[in-house]
């Protein structure tokens, strides 16, 4: 067991126009007509218009919304026609840590394989086909150090060997290094684990007995080589399969996840580090992919740096910049861990997940069904990516070139009331307040729009109404939210 880490605790439619180039109409965020509060949904039309277009605003006052008849003169003929969602690709980072081998509560089942077997049955449900799934474990470790070390000459320069201690007085672990440490706390021990009853004790060794049973001594705890995990992102980086599309994929992930050990301890840090640039080059080389780091954990950092996840500098600020990038990369975090554990892993990884813009963490605790409790995560985080980015179509229904300056966005709710969604500039352009959608690429900049993305306050409402329709509408100025 990894005792260190354990003591550390809709439809999308296309509209066709054979219109000529327009500039963008502006839309004063402020509010006025139908627009909204602070333009979160852009104007509402009319029920049984085709659209809706902001017209220039008047004098003494902003902008406003009228229906959908200015777009249905002769140079704005609108058409719909399904079109693509964006795929989502994840690149899975997998906590393989010593830990992994404790046993969920009321069974002999290890958390590796109720984590294995969840895995396994989500890339094998026919829901996930056309996602793209990619796996790499941590921690790496460096060839030829052993596992466990009694002296620092045995970690072959990769120590010091680590060797748990505690305190002896009182009845709870305080670590220590030398009896200066414990000041008046007794002398700083070897920690031990009993070798029949469920407990740590000390002082460790053969002749200090835990119970009266047969066998049940204070066993100490091996040392370890503080440098056998590998901190640097680079290993992580390289996936142990790289990502491709279920379910054709399954079968070389199922493998792996069969062939693959545990061992060693939780160097988070590198290996959150190493997702991410491994996601940002597949979001490069793929930038019609929506691709996601998604971190299965069940420790917190025990090693590397940075070694916390909320403080300055800390892991969570590594997927905030993710994320406020470009490419910009979302991190989703799964952990599985005892219920005395429990709270402040979610403090430590909702940080994580706010950071990476997925809101917050997914945390199991072992006295769960940790495998049906793991896949209901899988199954989340899979409808969550799928959302809110769609495909842009790549020229008009004429076969000319697409002008990025004349699309709108606009989604109809359940009750049939078509409402105009105004652009944005970019992901920072987004707020809570203030809605809208943006391109992956800025035009005005001579970039080449891909993909529209929807800001998070406005797919908040469209997912909250299932039935409702989001309809790509081209040939008319593009709606777009100002300060």
């Amino acid at each position: 067991m990894d005792h260190r880490a354990a003591l550390v605790g809709v439809l999308l439619g296309v509209a066709s126009c054979a219109g000529t180039k327009q500039k963008p109409t502006e839309v004063d965020g402020g509010g006025g007509g139908t627009v909204g509060t602070a333009g979160t949904m852009g104007g509402a039309g009319n029920a049984g218009r085709d659209a809706s277009v902001v017209i220039d605003a008047p004098a003494d006052g902003p902008g406003r919304v009228i229906g959908g008849d200015a777009l249905g003169d002769a140079a704005c003929a609108v058409a719909t026609q399904s079109a693509e969602r964006v795929p989502l690709d994840l690149y899975i980072m997998m906590d393989s840590s010593g830990s992994m081998s404790g046993t969920v509560a009321g069974t002999t089942q290890t958390k590796w394989d109720a984590v294995r077997s969840a895995l396994t049955a989500f890339l094998g449900d026919q829901d996930s086909a056309g996602l793209g799934v990619g796996i790499q474990y941590f921690p790496q470790l460096r060839p030829g150090v052993p596992g466990t070390c009694e002296m620092d000459s045995a970690c072959a320069g990769f120590g010091p060997c680590d060797i748990l201690r505690t305190c002896s007085g009182g009845s709870t672990i305080t670590p220590c290094t030398t009896n200066a440490n414990c000041r008046g706390n007794g002398m700083c021990v070897r920690l031990g684990v009993c070798g029949v009853s469920p407990s740590y004790c000390s002082p460790a060794g053969p002749q200090y007995l835990c119970t009266t049973m047969a066998n049940d001594s204070c066993i100490p705890i091996a040392g370890y080589c503080t440098g056998r995990d590998i901190c640097d992102p680079a290993p992580y980086a390289a996936p142990a399969v790289e990502v491709a599309t279920l379910p054709g994929a399954a079968p070389a992930l199922i493998n792996s996840l069969t062939m693959h050990m545990v061992d060693g301890l939780t160097p988070t840090a590198g290996a959150v580090s190493g997702a991410i640039q491994h996601a940002q080059a597949l979001a490069r080389a793929n930038p019609t992919h929506k691709v996601a780091v998604l971190l299965a954990t069940d420790g917190l950092p025990s090693e590397c740096t940075p070694a916390d996840i909320t403080g300055a500098g800390g892991i969570a600020s590594l997927a905030a910049a993710a994320l406020a990038g470009t490419p910009s990369i979302a991190t989703y975090v799964i952990g599985v861990f005892t219920p005395d554990e429990q709270a402040a892993a979610q403090m430590n990884l909702d940080a994580l997940a706010a950071a990476g813009g997925t809101g917050s963490a997914f945390v199991i605790n072992t006295s769960q069904n940790v495998s049906q409790s793991f896949v209901d995560a899988l199954n989340s985080v899979r409808s969550s990516g799928l959302s809110c980015q769609y495909m842009l179509p790549a020229a008009t229904g004429d076969g000319g070139q697409l002008d990025y300056f004349s699309v709108n966005v606009q989604f109809t709710p359940s009750n049939g009331i078509p409402v105009t969604v105004g652009n944005v500039k970019n992901r920072a352009g987004c707020s809570a307040t203030q809605g809208g959608w943006y391109y992956d690429a800025d035009p005005t900049t001579g970039g080449t729009p891909q993909t529209i993305s929807i800001c998070d306050t406005t797919c908040a409402q469209m997912k909250a109404d299932p039935v409702g329709r989001v309809d790509i509408l081209l040939g008319c100025k593009t709606i777009i939210i100002v300060d």
